[in-house]
């Protein structure tokens, strides 16, 4: 019944997108690309919350957990230009935990929602769903599930991240949308 509630309020949320024009338009907990990140959190939990995965350095993602003001993600993590004092958003990702939840339910909720996405943008470019093994698990073990659709200003995508038992990392389902710049950055985050 949880999944449930919670893959219509998504369904719900997603709903406000069909009216966008662009890549701004789009919202997750009434953040948007292009905003300055300081308008929602403070410059002291900006650089607390600031991870390191990246070996390219150009930008610098933050994870923001469990904020008061979070409605429907239990974290929504953001990319901006590494030394940009205004904080702009360049990427953005609402996450839902699956820790203690089937990850076939995720890949369910996955599929609705890209669903719903597909009726709304039908002239955006499409990937289907596919999994492939996660890049940042060099024992192949982990598993990212995605669905995707882009257009010039950039790439929604859907995803279930199943991680390995070694890994230890949060089983999660994400709802991210991206800069085309950034996006195309993305490919070379990890040399």
């Amino acid at each position: 019944m949880r999944v449930f509630i919670i893959v219509l309020v998504l369904i719900f949320s997603l709903q406000s997108w069909t009216k966008a024009d662009d890549i701004r338009d789009f919202e997750i907990e009434g953040i948007s690309i292009g905003d300055s990140a300081l308008d929602f959190f403070s410059e002291k939990d900006i650089k607390k919350n600031s991870k390191h995965y990246y070996k390219n350095k150009k930008y610098t993602p933050v994870q923001n957990d469990n904020y008061p003001f979070f409605k429907t993600y239990y974290a929504v993590d953001f990319r901006y230009k590494t030394n940009d004092t205004k904080y702009k958003i360049v990427g953005l990702s609402g996450i839902i935990d699956y820790r203690n939840k089937k990850i076939s339910e995720c890949k369910k909720q996955l599929k609705q929602i890209f669903n719903e996405i597909e009726v709304m943008f039908p002239n955006w470019k499409k990937e289907k769903v596919k999994t492939t093994n996660h890049e940042a698990d060099p024992s192949g073990k982990s598993e990212h599930t995605e669905a995707s659709f882009w257009s010039n200003e950039g790439v929604i995508a859907v995803s279930c991240t199943d991680y390995s038992e070694e890994i230890g990392w949060m089983d999660h389902l994400a709802v991210s949308i991206k800069t085309k710049k950034f996006n195309e950055w993305l490919k070379i985050a990890y040399e």
